[in-house]
């Protein structure tokens, strides 16, 4: 891949091996068909549609695809996308990787817009490209927060991910932390960057998201499982999250 090439579409064949090498540039990819097992030194992944990595310049790894085979969508990251990775805690070294169903979307209108090459598919790519870098350093945020966090935070934070979907107060939450819940509410915003309640949504709608992905549920019932008042209800905050209702990001994800 040259410099001056912005994104880039990699196909790969059922049970084509790469063996060990690495790339002269830093390079960013997500997954979107298919799947492989990637081997880094002595560790193995095992990456999946919707997967995110950064892999820096310079380091050896090798990949076995599937009975699928596998597409990546890859892009050359600019050196201000760096900077701000680096300013969400991001380990850029260790290769950090991720998924999510935003991760799945993105790649998928990504893919579209190559597919599409009309004369505005190159702005558009390059909106996408920069959604995709700051999920990915808001991810790397959430994964590695700053070792100064209180740990009563990061126990309001836990009860959280463990109680989203069901109807929770921030009395509760204050509860399990041990704190007030003005002192809760404001420390939460000041390191998470969101309110509990924004915070207490976004893991609702990727749960939701997850069991759209998976079929064989109504809507109306992964509302109500996730914690929403109705199927119009999640329809809603699902699109204002991830710009799609929930019948077109299920119809996306079993394509």
């Amino acid at each position: 891949m040259t410099t001056r090439m912005e994104v880039c579409v990699r196909r790969y064949a059922p049970h084509q091996v790469m063996p060990a090498h690495s790339h002269a540039e830093s390079l960013m990819s997500i997954v979107v068909r298919g799947g492989f097992r990637e081997t880094i030194g002595k560790r193995e992944r095992l990456y999946s549609h919707g997967h995110i990595t950064f892999f820096p310049a310079g380091r050896t790894h090798a990949q076995d695809f599937g009975p699928a085979g596998a597409r990546q969508v890859i892009f050359q990251p600019q050196q201000d996308w760096l900077a701000y990775l680096k300013d969400c805690g991001t380990e850029l070294e260790s290769a950090p990787y991720t998924t999510g169903p935003e991760f799945s979307l993105f790649g998928d209108r990504l893919l579209q817009e190559i597919e599409n090459d009309d004369p505005l598919s190159g702005l558009a790519r390059q909106g996408i490209l920069l959604e995709i870098v700051a999920a990915f350093g808001r991810e790397e945020l959430h994964k590695n927060p700053s070792s100064r966090v209180p740990p009563w935070l990061l126990k309001a934070r836990e009860f959280l991910h463990d109680n989203a979907c069901r109807a929770t107060t921030l009395g509760e939450v204050a509860r399990a932390a041990g704190r007030h819940e003005t002192h809760v509410a404001r420390e939460f915003r000041r390191y998470f960057g969101t309110s509990v309640v924004g915070f207490m949504r976004r893991l609702r709608i990727r749960r939701a998201a997850q069991l759209l992905a998976e079929g064989g549920r109504e809507i109306s019932a992964v509302a109500f499982d996730c914690g929403f008042s109705s199927h119009s209800h999640l329809s809603r905050e699902f699109k204002l999250f991830y710009g799609v209702t929930p019948s077109a990001y299920r119809s996306m994800s079993n394509k």
